[in-house]
């Protein structure tokens, strides 16, 4: 489902929801397998991208979660994580992304071979200043704390993201929010946001529009993950707006997670016309075989949006972006020119 249709590959963009481990490579994926002896169902890239890609409407959120296996065994090292980072600035280049957020989970991403979290972010400062200098791109990053690892897990990654909040623009709680409410993390989420980090909250992919309406109360993120089924409740979709939090949404990711049971019933559409900052993103872009111009195509052709009201959507996308001006306004200039 990638798109690089030239219609859409021109249009300067901004995209706030990529998470850097749904966007490894296939071909990485066996080169690091090579390389630090880790077994593979298949060594070759069309044998092995079924096991490792989502093609088709899974029946919800968790099943999705649970194909993210390979990809996780494959982060190996720092090296490898430094790697990743840089194909995937990359991949943003050539769909012509100026801003870029790409946020991870360490204790997701970096424990299963158990090396530093320091180093792999380390690893992530280098890719992002080589892409920033090649690029022209400007890059932020955000630290997920995955709700399935529990509140301890969270309490962690907001102290080590609060330490590299120079380097770091934010946190995220993420991970499915129907086992994990947001009531378990409030504290640690605070903590971030009075620390100076800016805040998103996974909300209302598996869970009704009552969710995102305790997560505004709760924490007052700057913004919401997905947000889907905010629609469903108009007092929820006031909130939002009274609030200004804007929805980062991913269409092709939410249907094939089952939030929305046909990509034509997505809300995206919906919630701008009710004016809702809403903004487009790929979410998982090789686990899920899409692009952000795909996500654009979805947008424009199926959801009926027309190409100025998606540039209204990216403008929503810039201005809530939690990159500094200083560096948005440098990369959207070069952006610009012809």
């Amino acid at each position: 489902m990638k798109c690089f249709d030239a219609k859409y590959n021109r249009l300067p963009k901004v995209e706030l929801h990529c998470h850097l481990e749904g966007a490894i490579r296939t071909a990485t994926i066996i080169d690091i397998a090579r390389e630090y002896g880790l077994e593979l169902p298949a060594y070759d890239v069309a044998a092995l991208n079924p096991r490792v890609k989502v093609y088709n409407q899974l029946k919800d959120l968790r099943a999705v979660l649970e194909a993210f296996g390979v990809a996780q065994r494959s982060i190996a090292s720092p090296a490898v994580v430094e790697r990743i980072a840089s194909e995937l600035f990359e991949d943003a280049n050539a769909q012509n992304i100026k801003l870029l957020e790409v946020r991870f989970s360490p204790d997701w991403a970096f424990s299963g071979h158990n090396f530093d979290w320091d180093e792999a972010l380390e690893g992530i400062l280098r890719a992002t200043r080589r892409a920033a200098s090649r690029f022209g791109m400007a890059i932020g990053l955000i630290a997920i704390t995955s709700r399935s690892l529990g509140a301890g897990s969270c309490e962690k990654t907001v102290d080590w993201a609060i330490r590299w909040k120079d380097h770091l623009h934010g946190v995220d709680l993420a991970d499915g929010e129907a086992d994990y409410p947001i009531k378990d993390f409030v504290g640690p989420m605070l903590r971030a946001k009075e620390a100076g980090l800016k805040v998103t909250v996974h909300s209302g992919e598996d869970t009704p529009a009552s969710a995102v309406v305790d997560t505004i109360r709760a924490v007052n993120p700057h913004r919401i993950g997905h947000g889907t089924h905010i629609i469903e409740d108009r007092a929820a979709v006031e909130l939002a707006r009274e609030r200004e939090v804007t929805l980062e949404m991913c269409p092709w990711s939410n249907y094939l997670t089952s939030s929305v049971k046909r990509i034509e019933d997505h809300p995206l559409k919906r919630l701008f016309d009710l004016g809702v900052k809403v903004t487009i993103n790929s979410d998982d872009p090789e686990l899920l075989d899409t692009n952000l111009n795909n996500e654009y195509r979805i947008a424009h052709e199926i959801l009926g949006m027309s190409l100025a009201e998606i540039a209204v959507c990216n403008r929503y996308a810039a201005a809530a972006s939690f990159i500094p001006e200083a560096e948005k306004r440098t990369a959207t200039e070069k952006g610009s020119r012809p």
